[in-house]
């Protein structure tokens, strides 16, 4: 709690983790920017590809992991406290309190279950959902199963940023929480084994495919998340133009914007509208608005099979920035 209050909220203003120090005394919050600034300082050994296909999959997979992998990650975390929660507050305590006794750390880590747990139903995990949710994610483990059966990452034999996007919520909640996590070994081992090769991926010396290749084993993840995923992205959008419209002269939109519509497959809800959705929408139609040439064209004739052409010419109506951390909108 210390480092929060000390350090984290002083040199980021945000009360969020992940935060690097660099040894030049800079303070980095986020976890895409993270990867960017290391990217650009020790290029040398890259996770986002050169190649375009590629350097778009790994963005759309990041994508994925970032705005959608939540659904199961939570709903899994907190939907099954009698397998869970002893491990969750032991777990949430030694972080905040690593040097109290295990009492005081457990009382410490219900404070912190009370406070994530109620994000539950907001995010859009009801009753009319959960079987959704659970029949996507177990969909999706077994095509990484299948995939990671193939090729050690998501695109050769080092990981991308797409690998990384992924395994934020596949590790902390999906694997290490002890009913996932248990579900997990029983039904996907290939992807148990990806996540322990990522646990250890700086002695990793890979590659990735030639030729630009997108394994096919992965296009069944990327049409789905078009097809029930994408218009989420285009309402988060929406909405913050609304907001924008609604307030003139500001220029820093709330991080949750109310409550919009949530598909999957043939079940319809709703879940909070995050404004932060749009900047992720843009990381990956700024990149692919880069692309001329031939390049655009494979990338088209790629995301037209994937059923993500049209989606993909979708422009916002306002664009968003992250400055010091937080979401503001970008003068037109």
């Amino acid at each position: 709690m210390g480092v929060y209050k000390k350090i984290i909220l002083p040199k980021t203003g945000v009360g969020m983790i992940p935060v690097v120090k660099t040894p030049e005394d800079e303070y980095w919050q986020d976890s895409s920017l993270i990867i960017d600034q290391f990217e650009q300082r020790f290029g040398d050994r890259p996770v986002t590809p050169s190649s375009p296909k590629q350097a778009m999959a790994s963005l759309l997979f990041e994508l994925i992991g970032d705005e959608w992998m939540r659904l199961p990650a939570m709903h899994y975390r907190w939907n099954f406290p009698e397998h869970n929660l002893k491990f969750i507050k032991s777990q949430f305590g030694a972080s905040v309190a690593p040097s109290m006794p295990g009492f005081i750390q457990r009382w410490l880590g219900k404070k912190v279950v009370d406070r994530f747990s109620g994000y539950v139903g907001p995010l859009g995990i009801n009753p009319t959902t959960i079987p959704a949710i659970e029949q996507w994610y177990k969909e999706l483990l077994s095509q990484l199963d299948q995939h990671f059966g193939q090729q050690p990452f998501l695109l050769g034999s080092k990981p991308c940023l797409g690998d990384f996007g992924l395994f934020g919520p596949l590790y902390a909640h999906l694997y290490r929480d002890p009913y996932p996590g248990q579900q997990m070994r029983k039904l996907a081992p290939n992807v148990v084994a990806w996540v322990e090769r990522l646990l250890d991926a700086g002695s990793i010396a890979g590659a990735f495919l030639g030729g630009d290749q997108v394994p096919s084993s992965l296009e069944p993840i990327l049409s789905r998340m078009f097809s029930d995923f994408w218009p989420s992205l285009i309402s988060s959008a929406e909405r913050l133009e609304q907001w924008a419209n609604e307030n003139p002269g500001k220029t820093k939109p709330p991080r949750l914007l109310g409550m919009h519509p949530l598909r999957l497959g043939d079940v319809v809800s709703e879940q909070m509208c995050l404004s932060y959705s749009q900047w992720m929408l843009q990381r990956n139609q700024d990149y692919y608005q880069s692309l001329a040439g031939d390049q655009r064209a494979e990338v088209d004739a790629w995301l037209g099979q994937l059923g993500g052409l049209e989606a993909m010419q979708y422009q916002a109506p306002r664009r968003v920035g992250l400055k010091d951390y937080r979401i503001q909108l970008v003068a037109k």
